[in-house]
């Protein structure tokens, strides 16, 4: 499943898009990356994030995320609370929307070193986000210099307090591109291309002619994980996006995720999700119609 490259078309009055979306939008689901770096606030809904290798339950309340430049990431929420709409405020812009000549000004060296973390995408949190809650609306409302100069503000808070994790691996992010032919890069392409049908570690070895042995140590050194522990994140965390769109049942998506032992789907799902995957549905499902 190679993420689409998506094109986010600017209105040529503005030099940065924000909009908000009302209520689920399908347009998170896919799995895809862009140029931009991509400023997400969720409000009143849950769900589940994937971005680069890793996999995460949004919570209900309030959520923000940041995915820097062509950093894979797909996202799937519903309404959490019954009385409550979803809503969610986007922001698209370039990493040099203030302009090279400004951000190689020595004030802006904290702003430059947050752009450059957004390559692993950033989770915000504490105060921050609580300020951002406010920010973010600010922003879809400002026009002309202030949306800029909020931008700017939100960027400075950001930088300034530090309050995020990062969410993907090193060892994804340090080395992940679609636009070079270096080694991890293969093992990511050849993975998201073919996690749904059975993969064996000579397959993925081959890709690069290495040895199944040299492969494995090569790919726990460049990543900190095993090739096993990495493809079962990417199942899982397929798993849980098909199981909370509630289009398939429990079997459906254990083969849709390139599992042939319904046990062994159970038994990993388990392991990483603290629930089997009937569980993980009937609970999604009813957190969001009681709610």
């Amino acid at each position: 499943m190679k993420p689409a490259l998506r094109r986010v078309t600017r209105n040529p009055e503005f030099s940065f898009n924000v909009r908000k979306d009302n209520g689920p939008n399908s347009q998170y689901n896919l799995w895809h990356h862009h140029p931009e770096i991509e400023f997400l606030l969720i409000r009143g809904g849950k769900g589940i994030e994937i971005v680069g290798d890793n996999t995460r339950d949004i919570t209900e309340g309030c959520h923000m995320i940041i995915t820097g430049p062509y950093l894979p990431h797909a996202i799937s929420y519903e309404r959490a609370d019954a009385g409550k709409e979803v809503e969610a405020i986007v922001v698209h812009f370039s990493p040099d929307v203030l302009g090279n000549t400004f951000l190689a000004l020595p004030e802006m060296s904290p702003i430059k070193e947050l752009f450059s973390l957004t390559t692993y995408g950033l989770s915000v949190k504490g105060n921050t986000l609580a300020s951002m809650e406010q920010e973010m609306y600010a922003l879809f409302e400002a026009d002309y210099a202030d949306r800029l100069l909020i931008l700017l503000r939100i960027l400075q808070r950001i930088a300034r307090e530090k309050e995020y994790d990062l969410i993907a691996s090193k060892g994804f992010t340090n080395n992940f591109s679609f636009n070079d032919n270096s080694r991890i890069n293969k093992i990511y392409n050849f993975t998201f291309n073919n996690f749904q049908r059975d993969i064996s570690i000579s397959d993925v070895a081959d890709q690069l002619n290495l040895s199944k042995e040299s492969f494995c140590r090569y790919f726990k050194q460049k990543t900190g994980k095993t090739y096993v522990q990495f493809l079962m994140e990417v199942r899982i965390g397929y798993a849980c996006k098909l199981l909370m769109e509630n289009e398939m049942n429990v079997a459906e998506v254990c083969y849709a995720c390139g599992y042939n032992n319904a046990s062994n789907f159970h038994h990993q799902f388990k392991e990483f999700k603290g629930k089997t995957p009937l569980q993980y549905q009937k609970d999604y499902l009813q957190a969001a119609m009681v709610k």
